[in-house]
Order: C-alpha cells, then structure tokens, then sequence
C-alpha cells in the first residue's frame, strides 16, 4: 500500500505570509496528476499534512502567525484541495513532519503502507522532517522532484541529495512513479 503525502500546499505558502508562488506554481501540476492517480486506485491512500498552527506552537516563534487553524491560510490551494474521495486523509500538524504529535503513523499500520511518496512544500523542512518519521516508521520514502520544492534562496539538489544519503529517500519523478504502478496493477 502506498500513500501520497501532499505537504503544506497551503494559501499561507502559496501567495499568503509566507509565499513561495513562484516555486509552488511549478509543483502544482505534478502534484496534481499523482492525486488523481492515487484516487483512482484501491492500493493508494492520498494524506494532506497540513500545517494548523494555535499561536502557542513552537514555529510561531521561529516564522511568524501563519496557517493557523480554521484560517483560510492554513486550507489547501483550490487546485489540490482534498474532496472527501474514500482512502483520502487530512492529517493536520502542529509541527515540521507530518508524523510529529499526530496519529498517522499508526493510521499507515493499520492501512499496511509500505511506501510513501512525498510532496509539497519544503524539501529542506517540512519535507525533510516528514522522510525522517516515515524511515524511524520502516516505511520506504519516494521523493519526485518535480513534486517538491524549497523557499528562495535555498538549493534544491543538497535537500534532495540529503534525503536520499542520510534517510534513503528514494529521489525520482512523477512518470517513473505513475509508470511504475501500472506495470505492477
């Protein structure tokens, strides 16, 4: 069983407080064709992990107010947003990773995910926190660069390469992963 995590594809980091459009917008459209692959089949779980901050949370201190729970900041952008397909989970988060003081790991046991693939937003944070929980869970990480991207500033391949050399991410692509599945249904 595999699960697609869309990371943080929020307002607040699309064109909200902390927005990283011009990155994001490139993802968008690979994020998308693995939702509707994911949802058209019965092997597949889709998991939005969503930042829902309260303003006590440790990353208010560190970033600002931002996707705050029950804001329209903290809902997914209109082009991925979830729609209540079965096998789809929102999974809201007060921290970085998506299994940090939420229950998904065990909801993932309970499903048998082996693999997850993971995307959004940021490769080099909440992306790479997230790849953390799901090697301490023995879950198989896929990384598809055309489906995750960082803030300005930041570079791409060192996230990517890290995830790969210290958590065994494996780093690949939408078609691979999209192919791949086929071959094996």
């Amino acid at each position: 069983m595999h699960a697609l995590i869309v990371i943080d594809m929020l307002n607040d980091f699309y064109t909200g407080v902390l927005a990283n459009e011009a990155h994001a917008s490139r993802i968008v459209p690979a994020i998308r064709r693995l939702i509707d692959h994911a949802r058209g089949r019965e092997d597949w779980l889709v998991v939005y992990s969503n930042d829902a901050h309260r303003h006590d949370d440790p990353e208010i201190a560190i970033w600002g107010p931002h996707a705050m729970a029950g804001t329209p900041g903290a809902q997914v952008i209109d082009a991925l947003a979830p729609v209540g397909a079965p096998r789809e989970i929102v999974s809201p988060k007060r921290f970085y990773g998506a299994f940090d003081g939420t229950d998904l790991g065990e909801v993932f046991a309970r499903y048998g995910v082996t693999d997850v693939v993971l995307t959004g937003q940021h490769t080099h944070c909440c992306v790479r926190h997230t790849c953390y929980g799901a090697m301490l869970r023995g879950l198989r990480a896929h990384v598809p660069t055309d489906a995750v991207c960082v803030f300005e500033g930041v570079d791409q391949e060192a996230a990517l390469e890290y995830l790969r050399t210290i958590y065994g991410a494996r780093i690949t692509n939408v078609d691979t992963l999209i192919g791949e599945a086929r071959a094996a249904a």
